[in-house]
């Protein structure tokens, strides 16, 4: 009997007991239970999807409840049944000995890893049985875990951290009731049922034709936090020792917990790590058990009766390495996750009045960046523009945000005052203008209190960040912004330059790539030295013995790095249409993308004169800080000549060996200052900069004003590119496409 047919039959021989054993003190929803057993009747491999600790592996293992002991050949390496044909062991074997397999052992589980390969799955050749038996005999195969799983379960434990190539060896078992070898001509039977465990990154690391041979079933955390405590108490392994003093009628000291109230934390502490907008896997049912634990033996090693407060530092040990958080939290760590969590819950820090979501979080920190209406009042503290701004527009995120914490400390108040407002309404008219003036004076206490816990709030998270005269965007949003930008920033970037010959290609990663050999010079590392092209010299030269002239050492790419020097328009005519934003967005972009090249970025803004904004550097938080704090200069000229020069002096800092050295021009103008003759300075200047070895391109932004023939000049005696700019949103996959052209060119 196929083992899919016996755990069909166990089932229908009784439905609810089949139910019991598989799920016994396991909390799942009844859809998931109801789809398992679905899937186990109609003999399917599974694969169950499910956060660490959800009891995917656990369910997996339970199948073996459902098969019960058989009489295997003893000495079979795939376990085969007496009766079996077709086993290339037992037709070899005079006398079939047979062995009661336990129904647990014919569960085989393998560990998912990256080392993983498919020898491990399916079987390899014994180099010694090899030798006394020949590569052909079935002696000399030792069979992989696939094939000893025969007539039983396989479970593929964190499937998604295999090889592809290794799980591909598994199709035939997947498809079938045989596998192939290449090492027989006759095909092995294989009468197995898999059962797959993984996360929800199975569907980014496996091909769709191997999910397609499963049913998939998705686990999840406990949600109800009366059931996730009742199975925290039942797996803890707690201690006699015990000292909340859990006792019905016992005295507590004062700010002493119980066990029940200690439980009670522990998975709120839990539901609200995985409810948390900023972490992308919460703590585990397993993460609970060993919190409770530790809470456990913490009276016994303190010597007093556990506290409110000793639930944060057993917290902080036990939680923030089993949560991760979202890409766009990086400015943040898991234990500051952990301990706002924890303050909240034990009111041990201030209450957020409001919940932010990730999206909340990112709108905030861009509209803050972005909008100078917003940016500057907090800059230089003019917080009563600030208030203004909020009504004025009030489907801004940021007036979003003060909404709601307005309309809670609205109902505060009113709650507060209602007595007294109550006895004033019953008042003469006198009482009534009173009333009307305490009214007013309510109102304005409560917006400044709302615009304060506002920017508070933000500074909690932060996106904003305390300055000399005011606020200004913080680490945390200044991050949010470059991972917003990641995506667009890597895309299509290329990890290897281009050359024209066979040797001497760019690379920009590593120790290089090899690309050819030469003969080896004095001075030439060990490591270089190519024995297979040693050898086949020699053999050349027909020599019996190695000499010095046969010696061959391989060639690498030559590695090189590319300083730039963004020059940024800051004339009062960027301010149409978002120009100086996507300038600063592009900037950003850049300095994230080198860190793959190990490129360094610097900025220069000009307008009547120029001035440094940041040297060059591979430090991408440092290079958007500085241009997010950019502004326009109103009704100011445009001297792109003295751009380019103070572009040219950075560069000119850096020594000319150390890197090729790169001046991109962005601007919408035309060359309006120094007078009598800007255009004939800037082409001077830019002849300059190229005599430097320093190469220069240029990014046109069109408008009626622009001077593209100009900017063609320019670029062209600079020997860069020219890229003319009709939607400014495209600025940054500009900057990034010229870049990638110069690169090519050094």
């Amino acid at each position: 009997m196929k083992v899919r047919d016996e755990i069909k039959n166990e089932i229908l021989r009784d439905v609810d007991a089949a139910k019991a054993k598989l799920f016994e003190g396991l909390v799942l929803d009844e859809e998931v239970k109801t789809n398992f057993i679905s899937s186990l009747l109609s003999g399917h491999h599974i694969l169950l999807v499910g956060p660490p600790g959800s009891g995917k592996t656990t369910l997996a293992l339970r199948i073996a409840r459902l098969l019960s002991p058989r009489i295997v050949v003893k000495n079979c390496p795939i376990r085969s049944y007496p009766d079996d044909e077709g086993c290339p062991w037992c037709s070899q074997a005079r006398e079939k000995e047979t062995v009661v397999l336990s129904p647990e052992g014919r569960v085989v589980r393998v560990q998912g890893s990256p080392e993983l390969v498919p020898e491990d799955l399916i079987g390899d050749i014994d180099p010694e049985a090899a030798l006394k038996y020949g590569t052909l005999s079935v002696k000399s195969f030792v069979p992989g875990k696939a094939l000893r799983a025969n007539h039983g379960i396989l479970v593929l434990d964190f499937i998604d951290r295999m090889q592809e190539r290794a799980v591909n060896v598994l199709m035939q078992a997947l498809e079938g009731d045989t596998v192939t070898t290449g090492h027989f001509d006759e095909p092995i039977p294989l009468d197995v049922l898999i059962i797959a465990t993984g996360t929800e990154e199975v569907f980014q690391t496996l091909p769709t034709d191997i999910i397609d041979h499963f049913d998939v079933i998705r686990l999840g955390y406990i949600e109800d936090e009366v059931k996730e405590k009742e199975v925290i108490e039942e797996k803890a392994e707690f201690r006699e020792t015990f000292r909340f003093e859990d006792v019905e009628g016992a005295e507590l000291k004062e700010g002493g917990i119980t066990r029940s109230e200690a439980l009670d934390k522990v998975t709120e502490i839990l539901h609200r790590t995985r409810m948390h907008p900023e972490v992308k896997r919460g703590a585990s049912v397993r993460a609970g058990i060993s919190f409770a634990e530790l809470l456990d033996v913490y009276p016994v090693v303190c010597g007093r009766p556990i506290e409110a407060a000793d639930v944060k530092e057993v917290a902080l040990f036990a939680l923030p390495h089993r949560i991760q958080l979202y890409d766009y939290a990086s400015s943040r760590t898991p234990d500051e996750v952990i301990s706002e969590i924890v303050d909240e819950i034990l009111e041990l820090g201030k209450k957020r009045r409001v919940a932010l979501s990730r999206d909340d979080v990112v709108a905030i920190a861009l509209e803050i960046a972005k909008e100078d209406r917003v940016r500057r009042p907090l800059k230089y503290g003019f917080y009563d523009i600030l208030l203004k701004r909020i009504k004025r527009y009030p489907e801004s995120q940021l007036a979003k945000l003060y909404q709601k914490i307005y309309k809670e400390l609205e109902e505060e108040a009113l709650e507060k005052e209602r007595e007294e407002l109550t006895e004033v309404l019953l008042a003469e008219i006198e009482e009534a203008r009173k009333l009307r003036e305490r009214m007013q004076q309510l109102v304005r206490e409560l917006e400044a209190r709302a615009l304060d816990e506002t920017l508070e709030t933000l500074e909690d998270l932060g996106i904003l960040e305390k300055s000399r005269e005011g606020l200004v965007i913080g680490k945390r949003g200044i991050i949010i912004l470059l991972e917003s930008l990641f995506p667009r920033s890597v895309s299509g970037a290329r990890v290897f330059g281009y050359g024209r010959h066979s040797t001497g290609k760019k690379s920009t990663l590593g120790e290089g790539r090899v690309v050819g050999v030469r003969k080896y010079h004095l001075g030439d590392r060990y490591k270089d030295i190519s024995l297979k092209d040693t050898m086949r010299e020699a053999i050349r030269n027909r020599r019996m013995e190695i000499t010095r002239d046969d010696i061959r050492v391989q060639v690498r790419d030559i590695r090189t790095q590319l300083y730039i020097v963004l020059a940024i328009d800051l004339s009062g005519t960027m301010a149409e249409l978002e120009k100086l934003w996507y300038a600063k967005e592009a900037a950003g972009a850049l300095a994230l993308s080198s860190l793959r090249y190990k490129d360094k970025v610097g900025v220069v803004s000009f307008s009547n004169l120029a001035e440094e904004v940041i040297d060059v550097t591979d430090n991408p938080y440092r290079v958007m800080k500085a241009v997010i704090e950019l502004d326009l200069h109103e009704n100011a000229f445009t001297n792109i000549g003295y751009g380019i020069r103070k572009a040219r002096e950075m560069l000119l800092r850096r020594k000319k060996s150390s890197a090729a050295r790169h001046i991109i021009l962005i601007s919408d103008g035309d060359a309006t200052a120094p007078d009598p003759s800007p255009e004939r300075f800037a082409i001077r200047e830019a002849i300059k900069t190229v005599k430097k070895g320093i190469t220069l391109s240029t990014v046109c932004i069109n408008q009626a004003s622009a001077n593209p023939e100009l900017m063609k000049r320019i670029a062209k005696i600079g020997k860069g590119n020219v890229i003319m700019i009709e939607e400014e949103a495209k600025l940054a996959e500009a900057l990034l496409e010229d870049r990638d052209k110069i690169r090519a060119k050094i």
